[in-house]
């Protein structure tokens, strides 16, 4: 027999509705602009406010507990959330870090492409100087000039 099976209309009744209002506890805190109170957390789960403060006394206390450390401001945040917000600060130190690096990086092999380019030019122009002077010349002999001959 499964576990909601043992249970009667009522328990299963009461076992959704607390979901609901977990689920509505978790949307009201995600959002800081919404306001945490019993109302705006009765019509987030869709049910009524009386079934807050009847049957789920323990769900009224976390709205509480939540409200007062939205209202303590950031002193009063778990201590996780502080290693979180330090752990995303480290990643995001560590993201421009690697940025700057990827950027001169970068520089470099631009640099060196460029170099590369010029290499090239001046390896083609040195390779058509050096084939000017490997081309055969044509060599012509001139008759001698006679002494007292004019042209």
């Amino acid at each position: 027999m499964a576990e909601t099976e043992k249970l009667s209309p009522q328990q299963r009744r009461h076992a959704r509705t607390k979901a609901r209002l977990r689920d509505a506890l978790l949307g009201l805190s995600a959002d800081p602009s919404r306001p945490l109170t019993a109302a705006a957390l009765a019509r987030e789960a869709g049910v009524g406010r009386n079934a807050i403060y009847v049957g789920h006394a323990d769900i009224l206390g976390e709205l509480r507990d939540l409200a007062a450390r939205r209202a303590a401001g950031p002193e009063a945040r778990r201590p996780d959330e502080q290693a979180d917000r330090d752990k995303v600060r480290a990643l995001e130190q560590a993201l421009d870090k690697l940025a700057t690096q990827n950027a001169g990086l970068l520089r470099r092999a631009l640099e060196a492409e460029e170099l590369w380019r010029r290499s090239e030019e001046r390896n083609a122009q040195l390779s058509r100087e050096l084939a000017k002077l490997r081309a055969p010349t044509l060599v012509t002999r001139e008759a001698p000039r006679r002494p007292g001959k004019q042209d």
